[in-house]
Order: C-alpha cells, then structure tokens, then sequence
C-alpha cells in the first residue's frame, strides 16, 4: 500500500510531524510512506529511513507547477493520503490527483466535503500537544484511535559529511571540551518576544563561564531582534546572522550541546538532534508548551509566571499583564540550562 503523508507549514510544524513516518512504518512494515512538504524544509525528512519518496507543495507556486505536481501524484497512484494539516487548496489537489482515500482534520467547512477519512480536531482548541495530534491522525489511517508509540521525540538524520560539518565548526572556533550553546533570540513571529537585553545578559553570563561558548543564530527575519541583542554582547560571544543554509545548520547543530530560543524551528530542531534545549514560551493557550513544547532527551520550558486570562488567542495590550515575558528573568533561564546540564553530566558519569 502507498501512502501520501502531508505538512507543508513551517519547520517547526514538521519536525513534531517526523514521528509519524515511523509510526506508520513500525505499523506496517510493507507501507511505501511518501512525504509532501514545503520546499524549504526538504532537508528535514530528505535522509529519513522511513521515507521512501519526497515532493514539495507551495500555495504561491504557478498553475502550471501545480498541474505538473498532480499529474505526477496521479501517475503513482497512491492509495491513500494523510494531512497533517488541513490545507483547502492542497486537498483539492489530492482530491484532482484521485487519491482515493483521504485522511486528515475536520477543522473546516471545506474539509467536510475534501476528506473523505477526516477526524474532528480542532486544534487551536486543544490542549493535546501538536505531536500527538499528529500521531491521532496517523492512528486513524491506521485503525489506532489512541497511539501509544515507544519513541517519545521526533528524530532528524543526518548525512556523515553534515556531522563532518559541525566538526569543522568546532575546529574553526578551537572549541575543544568545551560546551557550545546557541542561543537564537528570534521568534519568526510565532510567539511574544522576550526581551533582547535579558538574552544578551544571558549570552553573556554563560560565556563567561568555564567550559561554555556561546554563539547567536539567527536568518534574515531574525535580523532586527538579533541586532538589538548584539548591542549588549560580550566579545567572547558570537554572532552568526544569516551564516548558512537549513542543511548546513543542521550539521552545525549537531555539535553543539545546549540551545535556547522561543518557541520556533531551531528550538525543534535542536531538540530533535539531541541537545539540551531551554525554550521561553508564553502562557496562552495556543503558544504554550503543553501545545507547541520541545520534544527531545533533554529539554525544559520557561514560562512567565502569570495567570493569563486568554482562552484561546493572546489579546495583546488589551491584556493586564502584556507583555508577560517581561516576568521571565535571566536567572530562570540560567537556571534551566544549568539544571540539563547537572542532569546530563550525572548520566555521562
């Protein structure tokens, strides 16, 4: 049986969506489990062993692009379809590409009529994590209404020469035993910001420390909160704005040890490489880590400690206690960070 599994958001979105292919291969060994993603975030599942075919979607691409892409889905003729995300004007393609089955949320009125396998979820409404939710979806294709599956983080893998790579970045910096924590300050808009002054100070708190180096990430929409932060950085620390590209990152990833960052898709990937990740998040209900959280071996959570009013959505200055992520202090996030740390050196030893 062939089937289509489908995430064309951002990175973060897709690294808690990798478990789902192992999930379904651990399943149903004989599935033929083919990914459809954004273009961008091809490196992310390009060397999965669970994957036997990749494909790329974006809404803004031409018609004839997508006429070429539903000819050649048509022309595998894939048994079923699994949308990890709802998207009307993809699953009209999936729908044009005759797929016959097609699972995925009911989240609107369209997917009613699109999905012919749906599962009612309301994500913005839940309070499941995002991963899980993956995971129901897949269980439905499956017959599995609540999956319990034994690995309990996504896993991105890599090719030797990207771990070579991080070994080369460590060599470049003359990083010997000592730890590297990328600290990346910038949320690409998908939670509140914390302030850039309390990252500088912690950038600069952990580089001066034995034992500990420290750079700043960051790509062209984190350019202006990466500027603020480096008004206030030590020399000792380094900024590495706009450096490489997504596949290169991965590898230079793969060597460090620690990151800290806000809830967007370093802070997954990271995770989801192995390092000891700290992620400052928001309380509201759709920001949150009990929603949108790390998955990883060695992670933890910072939030402000206030009792947000919102059900749903942040109201922004309407809110008495915006911006909330002024309640975070240096300390809470040092603390976390030395808190893996112990926890990672006692398990070492």
């Amino acid at each position: 049986m062939k089937v289509l599994v489908t995430r064309t958001d951002r990175l973060g979105d897709l690294v808690l969506s990798v478990p789902v292919f192992e999930y379904l291969k651990s399943a149903q060994p004989d599935l033929e489990i083919h990914a459809l993603v954004a273009p961008a975030a091809v490196p992310l599942v390009e060397n999965n062993p669970y994957l036997t075919g990749i494909w790329t979607w974006n809404e803004n691409e031409s018609a004839d692009s997508f006429k070429t892409l539903t000819d050649g889905l048509r022309g595998e003729n894939f048994d079923a379809a699994i949308m990890l995300q709802y998207r009307k004007e993809l699953a009209q393609l999936l729908l044009r590409a005759k797929i016959g089955l097609r699972y995925g949320p009911w989240s609107r009125f369209s997917s009613w009529f699109l999905l012919n396998r749906g599962s009612r979820q309301a994500r913005s409404h839940s309070k499941l994590h995002e991963m899980d939710q993956n995971l129901r979806l897949a269980g439905k294709f499956l017959g599995d209404s609540s999956p319990k599956v034994d690995f309990p983080q996504p896993t991105l893998y890599l090719t030797p020469g990207q771990r070579d790579l991080g070994q080369e970045f460590r060599a470049e910096y003359q990083v010997q035993e000592d730890k590297i924590v990328f600290l990346h300050p910038g949320s690409g808009g998908s939670a509140l910001d914390w302030n850039p002054n309390r990252f500088a100070g912690v950038a600069n708190s952990l580089a001066g420390m034995e034992g500990f180096r420290v750079f700043i990430t960051g790509t062209s929409v984190d350019e202006a909160m990466v500027e603020k932060v480096s008004l206030s950085l030590d020399q000792q620390v380094t900024v590495l704005l706009n450096r490489y590209n997504l596949r290169d990152f991965l590898g230079i990833l793969s060597a460090g040890d620690y990151f800290i960052g806000p809830s967007t898709g370093p802070l997954h990937l990271a995770a989801a490489l192995g390092l000891g990740t700290v992620g400052l998040y928001p309380p509201v209900p759709t920001m949150s880590p009990g929603r949108w959280g790390p998955r990883g071996p060695w992670t933890k959570t910072v939030m402000p400690r206030v009792d947000c009013p919102a059900s749903r959505l942040c109201s922004g200055e309407r809110c008495p206690h915006f911006n909330c992520m002024n309640e975070v202090f240096e300390r809470d996030v040092l603390g976390a960070v030395m808190e893996i740390h112990r926890q990672k050196s006692e398990e070492e030893s």
